[in-house]
């Protein structure tokens, strides 16, 4: 099985990986870690590349925690829109789910994020929604 876990940074996907990494660990896995940097015409910003190693960190940290093994881990940079970016890559490396965190706030777009509601509305492949109170 292999999954996506998107990454912002937020604790919301710290409990995405959390879930993924116990689906995984049922399967014969692979995992990818994505980090979308918001591309606004102009190249990198070294602040943004270093927020993006440690969303990246974060997640492969709570993976390898959880007993996930870091050479089923792979990471993926991407400048561009966080919804299709992330529906690009679940195409593009085949995956079987993609594990998205949510943010839980009032409304439709603030209860499941509007990146989450974007990816959820354009994905082909299975999306699974962790709840911001999942533990």
């Amino acid at each position: 099985m292999k999954l996506l876990i998107p990454t912002d940074g937020s604790i919301y996907s710290s409990n995405a990986a959390k879930v993924a990494a116990k689906i995984a660990l049922k399967h014969d896995y692979r995992l990818v870690i994505l980090h979308v940097v918001p591309d606004k015409g102009f190249s990198r910003k070294t602040w943004q590349k270093k927020g993006a190693d440690s969303a990246i960190s974060t997640i492969t940290d709570i993976l390898i925690e959880a007993g996930c093994d870091e050479n089923r881990i792979d990471t993926i940079i991407e400048d561009g829109s966080a919804p299709e970016k992330i529906v690009e890559i679940a195409r593009k490396e085949r995956v079987d789910r993609i594990v998205i965190g949510t943010q839980g706030k009032n409304g439709l777009k603030k209860i499941i994020g509007s990146v989450t509601e974007k990816v959820l509305q354009i994905s082909d492949a299975l999306v699974l929604v962790v709840p911001p109170n999942y533990k």
